[in-house]
């Protein structure tokens, strides 16, 4: 599992996988469920499997000092 913060989306993005790279090129949907806000996604390969999840904003849910430790 890897997680990764980009500041300017404010966004946290946890991979279920090591090569994050090859995986962001095979999406096939994101999901956004409303029960969650809309600020939880889900991030689904071709085959259906979980790639990972995407927080936005993350620093509603997640102190800065970790979000900046990423």
């Amino acid at each position: 599992m890897q997680k990764e913060y980009d500041s300017e989306v404010d966004g946290l993005f946890i991979w279920f996988l090591e090569d994050i790279e090859k995986a962001k090129g095979n999406f096939e949907k994101e999901v956004w469920p409303s029960e969650l806000n809309n600020e939880i996604g889900f991030l689904f390969n071709t085959d259906g499997k979980i790639l990972g999840i995407e927080v936005q904003p993350a620093s509603k849910y997640f102190d800065e000092i970790f979000l900046n430790s990423l």
